[in-house]
């Protein structure tokens, strides 16, 4: 388990004072880069052994966001190693230890040289020491449905800014984007406030691709933002839902 204490910037606020969810999503993957490093797996020690984290699933259930200059406390804890993937806990707690954000997520480990996932080396388990599911979260079906019926917006050329360490459109920059299509679709103009998001990554966007999103409500008014390549592959899929 690894935590670290932090205090919201309003460069990480949006006009309501809430933090954006970029900035909240940026602080979970923070936290398990910390981690890493501070065990010994730093970026450049993965860079030299040709290995990469890669993110398939995220399940990011939001009791509140937090707002400007609150002090918090953010979370990360691996759970569960098996073949290619591992699971890993985050949660934000505030002053009080009461939790803000609670959130589940699976990894692949990528071989950077031959491309391609590859079984976890021992050596990129045992610094970690004693694993633990903190959480203790429900499991959830990773795959999201798109439904039938998709109204499709705005192009989006993927620009430098989205690029992150990987070569590729950063996790979080996927779940900004979504939002923003939402808010321009104009059936949620409000900031997100509470509630989950389920994200699945299938496929790496880089710099130069051209996003296509679509959207959609489901049945049980979840909306679904999926985020495809000119030609329809899926970028990824993502749920945003105001039931926790």
């Amino acid at each position: 388990m690894y935590e670290f204490d932090a205090r919201v910037r309003y460069s990480e606020t949006d006009e309501t004072q809430s933090i954006t969810i970029t900035s909240l999503v940026n602080y979970l993957q923070d936290c398990s880069t910390f981690h890493s490093a501070d065990v010994g797996l730093t970026v450049d020690h993965l860079n030299s052994i040709h290995r990469a984290w890669l993110l398939n699933y995220w399940d990011i259930r939001i009791e509140r966001m937090p707002k400007l200059c609150d002090n918090i406390t953010v979370g990360t804890s691996p759970h569960e190693f098996r073949g290619v993937l591992a699971h890993r806990n985050f949660w934000i707690k505030d002053v009080n230890g009461s939790f803000m954000l609670r959130a589940d997520s699976l990894w692949f480990c990528f071989d950077t040289e031959r491309m391609r996932p590859v079984k976890i080396d021992p050596e990129m388990i045992e610094p970690f020491g004693t694993i633990e599911d903190v959480l203790k979260l429900p499991v959830s079906d990773r795959k999201i449905i798109e439904p039938g019926d998709l109204t499709k917006g705005q192009p989006i050329k993927v620009e430098q800014h989205h690029i992150d360490t990987n070569h590729h459109v950063n996790n979080a920059q996927y779940i900004q984007i979504a939002s923003d299509v939402i808010a321009a679709s104009g059936d949620n103009s409000q900031p997100f406030t509470h509630g989950r998001i389920r994200v699945e990554y299938r496929k790496a966007a880089v710099l130069g691709d051209t996003m296509i999103p679509m959207y959609g409500k489901t049945p049980e008014g979840s909306v679904i933002v999926s985020l495809q390549s000119e030609t329809g592959d899926v970028y990824c899929n993502l749920e945003f839902s105001d039931k926790v």
